[in-house]
């Protein structure tokens, strides 16, 4: 559940995010192709060795991530940058909740499905990575009725992958948390929450019922994994 206190200052519904609202401003968007930070260093190779691969505990064949490769040759995958060693959560809630509509408004050329904003948090270490994950739960709600999905990612993330329980993908080099459209295979991410799964099969229709009873199946010939 988001909290009373922060409800009242972060958009909540499209309509809602054309109103202003007292946000922490935000950090400049750097392109991939712009982004040559030092800090920035391990978590573009990360990105470009392992998401654009494919990985033996997968499940699947294919790159850990289909959307990657292409979303770089695009050049659409845009950062921001956190230099702080700490983070306050309130203000950070605020901050993400507000790229909704900076997400929505941001141009690409010819790459609006595969358009990503990720907020890098290069400085924090692992006694701050459970903001991480209480931001993303927090925003989660909001984020999935715009039909976006916000990812949370740091050392150690032991999120599951969609076809292996023991494959973590979110297991980063630094803690990120990135902004995207909703893709097909994020019933995995929504599954747990029937909200979730309504919005998901009301944003992909056919396809999503098709796609949502082949991950029920899966399951169900892995009992001992679920």
């Amino acid at each position: 559940m988001i909290s009373p206190a922060v409800e009242k200052n972060i958009d909540n519904s499209e309509s809602n995010t054309s109103q202003s609202a007292p946000i922490a401003p935000s950090p400049p968007l750097l392109s991939w192709k712009n982004s040559n930070a030092q800090e920035l260093t391990s978590i573009k190779k990360w990105i470009t060795e392992f998401l654009c691969s494919p990985h033996p505990s997968l499940g699947r064949s294919g790159d850990v991530c289909p959307l990657t490769k292409e979303a770089i040759n695009k050049d659409s995958i845009f950062f921001t940058m956190e230099k702080s060693f700490h983070l306050d959560k309130e203000s950070e809630i605020k901050k993400i909740a507000s790229q909704i509509k900076l997400f929505k408004e941001l141009k690409t050329v010819n790459a609006e499905n595969y358009k990503v904003i990720i907020n890098a948090y290069p400085y924090i270490n692992n006694t701050e990575y459970f903001k991480i994950e209480s931001i993303q739960n927090e925003l989660k709600p909001i984020f999935v009725e715009e039909s976006l999905m916000i990812g949370q990612f740091y050392p150690g993330c032991k999120e599951k992958g969609l076809w292996n329980d023991n494959f973590h993908p979110l297991d980063s080099p630094i803690a990120l948390l990135a902004i995207r459209h909703m893709a097909i295979t994020d019933i995995a991410f929504l599954i747990s929450n029937k909200t979730f799964v309504q919005k998901y099969l009301e944003f992909f229709g056919e396809k999503g019922e098709i796609f949502f009873k082949k991950i029920i199946e899966h399951k169900r010939e892995m009992p001992l994994l679920y």
